[in-house]
């Protein structure tokens, strides 16, 4: 299977791939906006798990880019944060992540939300 990609600041994202690498998942880390372009040049990620504050973007406006850039239509995107952003469940919004974590997600709510994610993809 295709790795993760997981994009967020270090101790949210070791945390993270510390559970989907525990899980036996593949994962692909990034920090910032131009490590996520070179990632998705170069390997084709099942999902994305991207924080909604990074030091040079934010997740929203990077998960449009990814979307216009990379034929990503059908990519899952879940955004990380400590709030969800306001509209999450809106149409345009629902159209272009398909659901939020906070960053203090519990393993089994990760992992449970990576299968569900993946099945749906195929």
């Amino acid at each position: 299977m295709a790795p993760i990609l997981v994009v967020a600041a270090m101790e949210s994202r070791r945390r993270l791939v510390d559970i989907l690498l525990g899980a036996g998942y593949s994962v692909v880390e990034a920090a910032a906006e131009e490590d996520v372009l070179k990632a998705m040049s170069c390997v084709s990620p099942d999902l994305v798990l991207m924080a909604i504050v990074m030091p040079d973007s934010n997740g929203l406006e990077l998960a449009a880019k990814l979307r216009r850039n990379f034929s990503s239509e059908s990519l899952p995107i879940v955004l990380l944060g400590s709030i969800p952003p306001i509209g999450i469940n809106d149409e345009p919004l629902a159209s272009l992540v398909s659901g939020y974590l906070s960053t203090d997600v519990s393993a089994d709510d990760l992992l449970s939300t990576v299968r569900r994610l993946r099945v749906d993809r195929g």
